[in-house]
């Protein structure tokens, strides 16, 4: 019994090590505050339909991805929206998405990817361009 609850406790390590078996990308909600007010930060629900596995984040193999992110319901506003966008992602690229406000008023929004940083352990690990 208690073999079995170590072992279940380390699944889902296990299983997101095959993540990183090849180059991948990363897509994460972007926490950082920000001077535009019409920023907001978002909830990285599931790309492709796979749910983001921890920390409002997704580990995907480069290339195209359908991304559902959530925007909280805000002060005057009870329901959350959802956005499924296209992102084309690169290898060894994490993205930064966040969601923009059409107003301070408004509950209607666009997604964004508000930065994006090169991931330098993959490109080292990977002999992606950009590695050092």
């Amino acid at each position: 019994m208690k073999k079995l609850m170590i072992a279940a406790l380390f699944a889902p390590s296990l299983a997101l090590a095959g993540l990183y078996d090849q180059p991948y990308s990363i897509i994460q909600t972007d926490a950082s505050r920000s001077s535009d007010h019409l920023i907001r930060p978002v909830l990285v629900n599931r790309v492709d339909d796979v749910n983001a596995q921890y920390d409002n984040r997704a580990v995907v193999a480069p290339g195209k991805h359908a991304v559902t992110i959530d925007l909280a319901a805000r002060q005057g506003f009870h329901l959350p929206t959802q956005i499924t966008f296209d992102l084309e992602t690169k290898p060894c690229t994490r993205y930064y998405v966040v969601g923009r406000l059409e107003a301070t008023t408004s509950q209607k929004w666009t997604p964004l990817v508000r930065s994006e940083e090169r991931i330098g352990e993959c490109e080292a690990r990977f002999k992606v361009a950009g590695a050092k």
